[in-house]
Formats: C-alpha cells, structure tokens, sequence
C-alpha cells in the first residue's frame, strides 16, 4: 500500500447513481480516471489486477453519500476486494486513507528468508498504534499470508509467487548496479521502487534499508 494522489474529476461528471459506477460514457471517465491515479493496481495488495474493482474504502453501507462520494472510491483487485468486504466494513473504524496520509510511514512491508513459514513469509508490521494503523496491517497480514488456501500447484498463497518473483528480479537489479554501477541498472531501481510499480512498498523499504542505496535513491522514496 502506497501514498496516491487523486484528480479532481471534468466539472461536468457527477456521480450520482449506481449507472455511473457500472456502463456508459460516465462511467468510462470515473474508471478510466480511477485507474490511472491509483496507478492501475489495486491499492491494498498493489498487484496489478486483472479484474480491477472500484472499492468504497468506507463502506457506504447504503449511505449514498459514501457510495458516490469520488474521494472514498479506490482500484482494487476482487481477491482484496471480498476479503476487506468481510473482515474490515461492518467495523466503525475504517483502514488507513492512502489518499490522505503515507502508509508506509505507518506500516513496515518485508519480506523474510527461506527458512521462514510459508503463512509468515510476508510481514506486515504497524509502526503506530492508532486504531485504522492496526486495523490495515492486520487485512494486509490476512491478504498476504492467510487470505486463501494454499494453491495446489504450486503451494504458494495467492499472492506469494507473484511478490516474490517480483522481488528476487529487483533484487537481482540491485546486485548488477552493485556489480556494474554504469550499465543502467540505476534507471531499472528508480521505475522499480517509484510507486506505480507493482509491490512498490516492499521495494521501497529494501531501499531504504540499504545505507548505500538509500542515499543514491533518496529523490526516488519521496
């Protein structure tokens, strides 16, 4: 989960009814605009969904207000989707507003080793105790550790694949920056961990975790 940023929507679009969220020519506008502030990935899990929703991080619970209000729809996948449906919007206090606040500077998002068990090898850690800090690191623990059964195939939760080949070629662009400073790699690291790259949060705090890089990089976390 990253910071966004959202656009105001054409004076002339006004969301008012179940129509404008679903078909049509407004409808065009409100997703084609929603997607592309929330960098085309589902804000919660930041992988890049292939079936995107619009999300009501406060449920509106039959509050047309909520329902149509622009600032409390976000992108996310059905996975994230259905799993905050049914742990987080009968409760009063919402998950963090990545449109109002930096998440990362609540939330730690590591990965951790090989030895690890497969349900803990995502970590999610609340660097605050305020009620929507905890609430959000634990759907976030739920959707990358314990939101699915394991798939038979491969034996991975639903997301575990995915992050972790996601990282190991990040990581592998670290190693060849290291290895040849002046090939490129440099310019792979910043689209990386800027925060329209899928799974940025995790990239982002390998950064930061590096002494070196995280002053070569430093423009690039703001």
């Amino acid at each position: 989960m990253v910071r966004l940023y959202k656009r105001k929507l054409p004076s002339e679009i006004t969301i008012s009814s179940d129509y404008h969220l679903k078909e049509g020519k407004v409808h065009d506008i409100v997703f084609k605009t929603l997607c592309e502030d929330c960098f085309n990935k589902c804000y919660i899990c930041e992988e890049k969904p292939k079936d995107p929703q619009i999300e009501h991080r406060i449920s509106h619970l039959g509050d047309f207000k909520l329902k149509y209000d622009w600032n409390n729809l976000l992108l996310s996948c059905s996975y994230c989707n259905n799993i905050k449906k049914a742990k987080c919007d009968n409760d009063e206090i919402p998950i963090l507003n990545p449109l109002q606040c930096d998440p990362e500077e609540h939330i730690v998002f590591s990965i951790g080793t090989a030895n690890d068990d497969i349900k803990s090898l995502v970590r999610i850690e609340a660097l605050k105790t305020d009620e929507s800090t905890l609430k959000t690191a634990k759907l976030l623990e739920f959707v990358y550790n314990g939101g699915v059964s394991p798939k038979k195939d491969l034996g991975l939760t639903h997301f575990l694949k995915p992050l972790m080949d996601n990282i190991e070629l990040f990581k592998q662009y670290i190693v060849n920056h290291h290895k040849e400073p002046d090939e490129g790699y440099d310019e792979d690291i910043r689209e990386e961990i800027n925060r329209s790259s899928a799974f940025a949060a995790f990239k982002r705090k390998i950064v930061r975790d590096d002494p070196k890089l995280s002053v070569e990089f430093a423009d690039a976390l703001k």
